[in-house]
């Protein structure tokens, strides 16, 4: 990979070198310890640690191990067990409060599901009197902007104004006003990983925010936002007294999920109201009278029913893991940090040929210490000509390169919206145009509707940096790659700096003050229907496949084959499942390509052949279901959201899979026909539908292939064209005179069948396998993403409104209707 590297010192001294460089805070020792207990991912780049940390294998096994060597029983019922099982609890409860420097005096630990039902613990249960207020920092998780629903007036503080605020440190608090304030803040932005300022507890508290209520409330509280800050970070809990914490353990540890705490100062105690007393929460109660007298203790009363004992006795091993590796909390924080600052760094001076930069980054903070940045880098990728690159198409990238990372806007409307630039008013029309919360829909109008983040935790390595700046380089930089400073570097330095001194030196600093990046050049984006003449509506079909393994390879029809109520007979009838049950596609083993299926008709067998191995074959025809409901048993699984059922196929089928696949605990399920009475897959539109994802059948037209191999360089694909129409997997090939034609119908007669036309098929990596290799690459995707303006859209979806039994066959005429 050839680049072009600015050597010219910097401003304030150094050189692109040491600018760039790594600072290692791991000894060797370590990494490897680590890398022991983390070898079921050394294949893998795990990327999200800001949305669950990972697991250790020693953690899990002595988990097993404390369970499988010990009976546990229900707290409540004050047997034996039982009072070593409180025992254990409360041990747990200890070990969370010294963690965070404190004890039970001081602090209650009331455990939850997580973070969130902390959160919403505390929105329910707040007293705010009459007039009292909810003030939140803009950049916070959805779950604190729920918090509104239970508040009659509250009120967005964004970071300009925070930090404005907080700048000054003489309050005047005086003529108190019988009601309660909360503020609402993370200590780490889960967006963009920007670290606030822990001394603004404290100034809440001495009255720091009566300006906005323009009277001064009776008591203000604080509600710190902890999720994402100790999954790499220790909070200090005697230095900083926050009223309110609330925290997911998975976050810290991986394990267990589904159970989070919400600890709460004593003196805040008095400020939650509860009136729902359940299981365990009660002194006495009568079922005659509504008399029932609360438990002392806050947590007792809050923890209503039994508690997920078996999971609170899992912390133990995560704090044990730390231990055993040797790692303390200051090391991890500046182990994730370096990583984060590496990565931040290297994307900041990367540019495209022209100079075009590559990155566009939404932070803060320029990652010059731990103390203001987390090891969280958000940002959306440029082309050369200035274009946003759609989210969707970096991360379908990074499954590519087993990377896994986050996209979107990551549960923070707020930071994505200030980032992002967007007003109210775009997010209204986002919404409108179809974009909702954790979906595809990158782009609008060329404008990004959200970000790619990347985090790492303290199992992450250089070598997982590298690979995915690797990616990036390979997959989304024009060569040879220029390797600069950019212009405005030094004046954000400047800006940052001002900004995180404000607390101690007075000086304001207005948001609008940060660098602004040059103009992106956008350009309009057409609908992709093709302009050609609409009356050329005629072609032929060509090809015909059926893919009867989903996700396996496909099956040529030589002359004509049989349509039923579900599609091509036989097509996606059967699917691979784990031992969980989840389907299994070529996203996770690329090699299930390789799976060629054989259909006999005449003897009713379908031969599964994979390449250096012994053939198997399976029947055919339904009434094999008779004698498979005799041997196996129903299962489910789902398709796209949708709730399948299936018989499993035999031990036999399974042994070869995992055999070929070199997988194991893999099952063959075959779905249930519509004549066994077994509830059956169909679409919104009510179609009956196979295994398929959408639809019953997937065209694409082959002037539409042949268009995008001409956009493909030469250097980058030398396959023929048969094999870029098998990357598609559709099951009808046919021959339009123009590209793209295929999308102006909303009809198609095949030999005067009726066929309804559905929503063009959104592409994704699958499109980079080939289909008779399982090799990579990042073509025809890259390209396809770069001509159609982020729109990965290629072939039409099809449907018949009919379930009634015909044929097609090939050569058959095809007519297009508007």
């Amino acid at each position: 990979m050839h680049a072009i590297v600015d050597l010219k010192p910097f401003k304030s001294g150094g050189n692109m070198e040491q600018f760039l460089s790594n600072n290692k805070v791991y000894k060797t020792e370590t990494e490897q310890k680590i890398f022991k207990e983390f070898l079921r991912t050394k294949d893998h780049i795990y990327l999200d640690n800001a949305g669950a940390a990972l697991y250790s294998e020693n953690q899990i096994k002595n988990v097993y191990s404390e369970l499988s060597s010990n009976i546990f029983a229900n707290p409540h019922a004050k047997n034996t067990f039982s009072k070593t099982t409180q025992d254990s609890v409360d041990i747990t409860r200890h070990l969370i409060l010294q963690h965070f420097n404190t004890n039970s005096d001081e602090y209650s630990v009331i455990f939850t599901s997580g973070a969130t039902q902390s959160i919403k613990l505390v929105a329910e249960h707040f007293n705010y009197e009459e007039n009292g207020l909810l003030a939140h920092l803009q950049n916070n998780h959805t779950s604190v902007l729920g918090m509104r629903a239970y508040v009659k007036k509250s009120i967005e503080i964004n970071d300009s104004e925070a930090f404005n605020i907080f700048s000054n440190t003489e309050f005047k608090i005086e003529n108190k006003h019988e009601y309660n304030c909360l503020f609402v803040y993370p200590a780490q932005s889960n967006f963009c990983g920007t670290k606030y300022p822990l001394e603004w507890i404290q100034s809440v508290k001495s009255g720091a925010l009566n300006n906005i209520t323009n009277s001064n409330p009776k008591d203000w509280l604080v509600l710190l936002d902890c999720a994402t800050f100790l999954s790499t970070n220790k909070f200090d809990l005697s230095k900083y007294k926050p009223d309110f914490v609330p925290m997911s353990f998975y976050k810290m540890f991986g394990f267990p999920t589904g159970l989070g705490a919400l600890l709460v100062h004593t003196s805040a105690e008095k400020f939650l109201n509860f009136k729902y007393l359940g299981g365990g929460t009660v002194l006495m109660a009568l079922s005659s009278k509504n008399v029932m007298i609360p438990r002392v203790n806050l947590h007792e009363r809050f923890e209503a029913g039994t508690l997920p004992y078996l999971s609170i006795l899992a912390i133990r091993h995560g704090f044990e893991t730390f231990k055993r590796l040797n790692l303390s909390w200051e090391l991890i924080s500046s182990h994730t940090f370096s990583l984060a600052q590496y990565v931040y760094k290297n994307l900041l001076v990367m540019h495209h040929s022209n100079g075009q930069p590559l990155a566009k980054l939404y932070h803060s903070t320029i990652f010059e210490h731990e103390s203001t940045q987390g090891g969280i880098i958000n940002f959306n990728l440029l082309r050369c000509t200035g274009e946003y690159i759609g989210y969707s198409e970096v991360l379908h990238f990074a499954n590519l390169n087993g990377i896994y990372l986050r996209t979107g806007c990551v549960c923070n409307p707020g930071a994505c919206q200030k980032y992002l630039n967007l007003s109210v008013e775009e997010v209204k029309k986002h919404f409108e145009a179809g974009h909702i919360c954790g979906d595809q829909h990158d782009l609008i109008n060329g404008y990004p509707t959200g970000a790619v983040r990347i985090s790492f935790g303290y199992y992450s390595t250089k070598e997982h940096a590298d690979k995915f700046l690797g990616m990036i380089k390979n997959c989304f930089v024009s060569e040879p790659i220029v390797i600069k400073i950019p212009d405005t570097y030094e004046v954000l330095k400047s800006s940052y700096e001002k900004k995180f001194n404000l607390i101690k030196n007075g000086t304001c600093v207005k948001e609008n003050s940060t660098i602004k990046q040059e103009p992106i050049i956008l350009f309009n984006i057409t609908s992709g229907k093709t302009q050609n003449n609409l009356l050329d509506n005629k072609g032929v079909l060509k090809k015909i496949f059926l893919f009867p393994i989903k996700s396996c390879g496909a099956c040529s029809v030589n002359d004509n084959w049989e349509l039923t109520a579900t599609g091509l007979k036989y097509d996606r009838q059967w699917m691979i499942v784990n031992s969980s049950g989840v389907a299994i596609t070529q996203k996770q083993i690329k090699k299930m390509c390789m799976i060629k299926p054989v259909i006999d008709l005449n003897k009713n067998i379908m031969t599964l052949h994979f390449k250096g191995h012994k053939s198997i074959e399976m029947l055919l025809e339904n009434n094999v279901s008779k004698n498979i409901k005799n041997n196996a048993y129903l299962c489910q699984s789902k398709v796209c959201g949708n709730k399948i059922q299936g018989w499993d196929c035999g031990e036999t089928v399974s042994q070869w899979l995992q055999e070929v696949l070199n997988t194991p605990d893999l099952r063959l399920l075959r779905q249930c026909s519509v004549i066994e009475e077994i509830n059956t897959r169909t679409s919104k539109q009510d179609y009956q539908l196979s295994l398929a994802n959408k639809a019953q059948f997937l065209l694409i037209n082959s002037a539409s292939i042949k268009w995008l191999r001409d956009k493909v360089p030469n250097e980058h694909f030398s396959e023929d064209i048969d094999s870029t129409i098998h990357r598609f997997r559709a099951n009808f090939v046919v021959d339009f005179k123009h590209a793209f034609q295929e999308k102006n119908y909303k009809e198609f007669l095949i030999d005067n069948i009726k066929f309804m036309s559905g929503k063009e098929c959104t592409r994704c990596q699958m499109i980079c396998i080939d289909q008779s290799t399982g090799d990579i690459s990042k073509e025809p995707l890259a390209s396809l993403s770069r001509e159609l303006k982020g729109k990965i859209s290629f072939g039409m979806y099809l449907n018949r409104d009919t379930q009634e039994n015909t044929s097609i066959s090939i050569g058959s005429d095809i007519e297009g209707l508007m």
